[in-house]
């Protein structure tokens, strides 16, 4: 998949998890801002709600379990360049 200069949408969650007044980071491992201090998130897939994209990717980054996660905002992110323009 292109992430750069894709050729539709890529929609994408983020997960603020709060325990005890602390919020969860988490270091990223690959592109974009490998290294970066993150909160778990990635690109919904084919076929899921953002809630089920939500549980997923905090399953797989962090190995923890969500039970009804609550959206709490949506952002457009877009980046353009002089090439995208």
């Amino acid at each position: 998949m292109r992430r750069l200069y894709p050729k539709q949408p890529l929609v994408g969650v983020g997960a603020v998890l709060v325990c005890d007044g602390e919020i969860l980071l988490e270091k990223r491992k690959n592109e974009p801002g490998r290294g970066k201090w993150s909160i778990p998130g990635g690109l919904v897939e084919l076929g899921e709600t953002v809630e089920q994209s939500v549980i997923r990717e905090v399953k797989e980054e962090t190995g923890l379990d969500v039970e009804e996660p609550e959206q709490v905002d949506v952002v457009d992110s877009i980046t353009r360049s002089e090439k995208a323009t």
